[in-house]
């Protein structure tokens, strides 16, 4: 008769959190925002409004308002942040396994 180990309780999931953007102006009618001291999309001022646009130039849409537009890239980045590796801060240092000779 073979011994059963009781399972372990499953880790709860973890929620994924919003990435802590850092928005700098960089012209009059240019904001720049960053996360992890990367590139993340920008904002250009303009009449129709506050245009947001991706890391890549891709158009995310015109909103009424700046704090708008940056909530919009919050919104649009939360998926990547959990496929995101974490910081170094972050990350768990692995050891190698020794050969003994």
């Amino acid at each position: 008769m073979s011994s059963l180990l009781p399972l372990a309780p499953s880790a709860p999931a973890r929620a994924v959190a919003a990435p802590a953007l850092l928005w700098k102006q960089a012209d009059e009618d240019v904001y720049v925002a960053t996360v992890d001291d990367e590139f993340a999309g920008y904002i250009a001022v303009s009449d129709s409004g506050y245009a947001l646009h991706s890391a890549h130039a891709e158009p995310l849409g015109v909103y009424r308002s700046r704090r708008d537009a940056q909530d919009a890239l919050r919104v649009h980045l939360a998926p990547a942040a959990a496929s995101r590796p974490r910081t170094a801060a972050g990350r768990r240092r692995r050891s190698r396994a020794r050969t003994h000779a």
